[in-house]
């Protein structure tokens, strides 16, 4: 988010409340703006079946495509697009952009090919009638290129220009919908995910002109350099893959249980849990916006300071001061984003059992909402813990986290479906959460009363490339043209 970061700093330079207040104001249009925009998509679709009489099978069968298809695209693509943003960040750490929109079709069609195999297996048993199957395939095939251009846009600072694309796109989508859902063809389902798919295939399309805007068209054909990276940072790979399951496994053991029902002989959910595990991660959006200020602004700034004592040779005393600086400044700011949400998380406590009570939400599910809000808490600092760790490149602590996050559900998740039954339905991920949580806190201690040993001791004396399938096929690919971006080589 580094052209965040540079807004961030010019607004804050202002020393005034309005500067704050635009300051804050711009990171959660930028943070949470296409969330909402997305969410309120869907939400507005929903309205519009309610204003045409739409059965409520065909509006469950709408929810529950769009439900599966953003669930699955984030679980498929998590892994990749943490390679691929490792490997962006060393293009533009060492000037090599020749290979940057190559890489995006290249990942593009990686996922693509992936997604086609994923839905064909999944669809094959499916009663789906065909033109509700394709719409919900070509639905997940755009965001998994959505997810895929979002590591591209972070390099932008243009953002005013890719929330409008985003407010478009959905405006696009939600007029379509009114427009098919009054002519009344085709079927309602058809029609809103029809709606959805030119919609976010605008969105596909206008990320792609300011991608190429920005890096250009493909050079050298080097579509696929980033190969290599999976190798090298496979750990990265499998601790996205890993909190990203982590998040969605109790929902996914709920949907297995007696809350769980089948929608049209193919999506197994649980609306009732699904829907207030949603307004709980709700509860996080403001951990999003004050640690990216925070990150962006305060902490980078002793990040940048520290390493630029060590890379242009300051002495003792300099690199001393630095690293103090650094620590302290992680761990204020840290537990300033802590406290802050730990007050949002009290207000959303208590309006939010209320707020649900007003729609007609089960006690009991008004209750568990209460067991989901800390749990969600939980997660989202330990998902911040994780990326703290990922900027000091102790990939290995986080893949540990990652992976403790992932194996509590599953063990705890599934004592309480068996010992338990529907009364463990958020408790066990309450567990869970606190957990990582803690394996997360413990792992950046550890680093940051050990920094001096990770940065001077912990890496590898000499460099050694890998010597992989993968970094094989990629030579043979591209022979003397393939630039090894880690010796920092460029051509």
């Amino acid at each position: 988010m580094a052209g965040v970061g540079f807004e961030l700093k010019k607004l804050f330079r202002a020393r005034t409340a309005v500067g704050h207040v635009k300051a804050y104001a711009y990171a959660s249009v930028v943070t949470t703006g296409p969330f909402l925009l997305m969410t309120g998509m869907v939400l507005a679709v929903q309205l519009l079946f309610s204003a045409h009489g739409v059965a409520a099978e065909d509006a469950m069968l709408f929810v529950a495509s769009v439900a599966y298809v953003f669930v699955f695209s984030q679980l498929l693509s998590s892994g990749f697009v943490m390679v691929l943003t490792r490997y962006l960040a060393d293009c533009l750490s060492v000037g090599h952009y020749r290979d940057v929109t190559a890489s995006l079709f290249g990942m593009g069609a990686l996922l693509t090919l992936l997604g086609s195999a994923v839905a064909a297996v999944f669809f094959a048993a499916s009663p789906l009638g065909f033109v509700e199957a394709g719409l919900t395939y070509v639905f997940f095939l755009e965001l998994l290129l959505i997810w895929t251009q979002s590591v591209y846009l972070t390099a932008i600072k243009k953002f005013q220009r890719l929330l409008t694309g985003f407010a478009v796109s959905v405006s696009l989508s939600v007029a379509l919908c009114a427009g098919l859902l009054a002519a009344g063809r085709p079927a309602p389902v058809g029609a809103a995910l029809l709606s959805m798919d030119v919609g976010m295939g605008l969105l596909v399309c206008l990320f792609f002109v300011h991608i190429v805007q920005c890096f250009g068209l493909p050079r050298d054909g080097q579509h696929f350099a980033f190969l290599p990276y999976f190798e090298r940072h496979w750990r990265l790979f499998f601790s996205a893959v890993f909190y990203t399951m982590g998040v969605f496994l109790p929902n996914f053991l709920v949907w297995l249980g007696p809350w769980g029902v089948t929608v049209a002989g193919t999506y197994r959910c649980a609306p009732g849990y699904d829907a207030v595990t949603f307004f709980a991660f709700l509860s996080i959006l403001p951990l999003m916006v004050l640690f990216v200020v925070a990150a962006e602004t305060r902490f980078y700034e002793k990040y940048a300071a520290y390493f630029d004592a060590i890379a242009r040779r300051g002495n003792l005393r300099e690199i001393q001061d630095a690293r103090r600086e650094l620590i302290y400044t992680l761990w204020f700011e840290l537990r300033q984003v802590v406290e802050f949400q730990f007050v949002f998380t009290l207000v959303f406590l208590a309006l939010g059992g209320y707020i649900l009570s007003l729609t007609g939400v089960d006690y009991h599910l008004v209750s568990l909402y209460d067991v989901l809000l800390f749990a969600v808490f939980f997660t989202g600092i330990l998902q911040l813990l994780v990326v703290l760790l990922t900027y000091f490149d102790i990939q290995k602590f986080v893949l540990r986290a990652a992976a403790i996050f992932l194996a509590a559900n599953a063990v705890f998740g599934v004592l309480g479906f068996l010992l338990l039954g529907t009364a463990g339905y958020g408790f066990t991920f309450f567990l869970a959460a606190g957990l990582g949580l803690a394996a997360g806190w413990r792992y950046l201690s550890q680093f940051a009363r050990r920094i001096d040993y990770y940065v001077y001791c912990a890496q590898p004396v000499f460099y050694r490339p890998p010597q992989g399938v993968l970094t094989r096929l990629t030579r043979w690919l591209y022979g003397a043209r393939y630039v090894d971006l880690e010796r920092g080589q460029e051509p």
